[in-house]
């Protein structure tokens, strides 16, 4: 294999989110050095959130100004130190570009107001930031989203049909909970930041049993019997080898290999019970448009309903679109989304159907890694 041809498979590697595929796949080289813009603007947030507004405005000028100037001069001194360009960009980010990114603006609060303690946050903050960043970075989150939202775009169809077929049950189910005064008085009268905690717990609970569901559906992904299967899945990604290694053929998936193409089943799966979990709720709102009146909502809620619309008149009647009607509807989607989501590990047919066409590019995946391994060598294959 060429090097044009291993930086084609590797960064078709990075946009089907599976970056850690990639040979030598490096965090100072590769996922750090990827996150660097993020990293500035996570930097100079720092040193402008550092800045105290009581300040005249001279002061919060000068107080910019003196954080990006720290940035400049640390990039500067940073490439001298280097012996390369003074604005070059970096090829690596290492111990010493993290130690910038995390003490520079620890000082900066110290500095420009004297405060230990907002110093403090900012450290803890800005070792948060670095963290988040380097997860997202290095698993690709951003790519295997953007190739999920492709893909569930592709596949609406299917989605609608798993959508049919389960909405009998749903309708089973969370219908006696719409129209049960004990749901609205709950639901549709609860704190909003109480009624997001409840869906965060829901969402919890779906990606729980989805992973459960996982650990189960990637490892007979992950067996070729022959090259041929090989190239089969592998489709037109095939990569041009003058040799087949056996050995590369029965590569096993590492542990952080296992882990981001888990996250790339779950982020689609999870977008495909989203979208189930919003329909459900859409039904739920229009319903409750046509056969819950105000004077319904009073009588179950013993207050008179807040209303956010006031849309049209139907036969004679005001429809209303009242806040306590949206909060039941999230409630009874998110409790969809769990139900959704058990109902898919739970019945043998519709599972095979959930996964049908994810399996499927997640098979291309792998082959196309089998025969880069196969292509790079057994070097390649030891230092995975």
């Amino acid at each position: 294999m060429d090097m044009t041809q291993r930086e084609d498979v590797e960064h078709w590697f990075i946009r089907r989110g599976v970056p850690h595929f990639i040979s030598g796949y490096s965090a100072t080289d590769d996922v750090l050095t990827r996150a660097l813009p993020a990293l500035v603007l996570a930097f100079l947030f720092s040193a402008v959130a550092a800045i105290d507004l009581d300040w005249p405005w001279w002061g919060i000028a000068l107080a910019i100004a003196g954080g990006l100037g720290v940035l400049l001069a640390a990039w500067a001194g940073l490439n001298a130190l280097r012996n390369r360009p003074r604005w070059a960009l970096p090829e690596s980010v290492g111990g010493i570009e993290i130690a910038v990114f995390l003490l520079v603006p620890v000082f900066l609060p110290l500095i420009f107001g004297g405060d230990l303690s907002g110093a403090g946050l900012t450290f803890i903050t800005q070792l948060i930031v670095l963290g988040v960043l380097y997860a997202a970075t290095s698993y690709g989150v951003v790519a295997i989203s953007r190739w999920a939202f492709v893909q569930l775009w592709h596949s609406l169809g299917q989605t609608f049909r798993l959508f049919t077929r389960a909405l009998p049950l749903l309708l089973l189910g969370f219908m006696f909970l719409f129209v049960n005064a004990e749901a609205w008085q709950s639901a549709g009268r609860i704190d909003r930041s109480f009624l997001v905690a409840v869906v965060v717990l829901f969402a919890v609970l779906g990606i729980v049993f989805l992973l459960t569901q996982i650990s189960r559906e990637i490892p007979p992904l992950t067996q070729f019997e022959s090259w041929d299967q090989v190239r089969e899945a592998a489709r037109d990604r095939a990569v041009i080898s003058a040799r087949l290694d056996d050995q590369a053929l029965q590569s096993r998936l590492s542990r952080r290999e296992w882990g981001n193409l888990g996250l790339v089943l779950l982020i689609v799966q999870s977008l495909r019970i989203f979208i189930v979990s919003a329909l459900v709720g859409l039904f739920f709102v229009a319903l409750g448009l046509l056969i819950i009146s105000p004077e319904t909502i009073e009588l179950w809620t013993t207050e008179p309903p807040t209303v956010i619309w006031r849309s049209f008149r139907l036969f004679g009647n005001d429809v209303q679109l009242s806040r306590e009607l949206v909060q039941v509807a999230v409630f009874l989607a998110g409790f969809a989304g769990v139900y959704f989501a058990v109902y898919t590990t739970s019945d043998a047919t519709l599972r095979e159907e959930f996964f049908e066409d994810t399996a499927a590019e997640v098979r291309e995946a792998l082959a196309v890694r089998a025969l880069y391994l196969s292509a790079l060598g057994p070097i390649a294959e030891d230092g995975i």
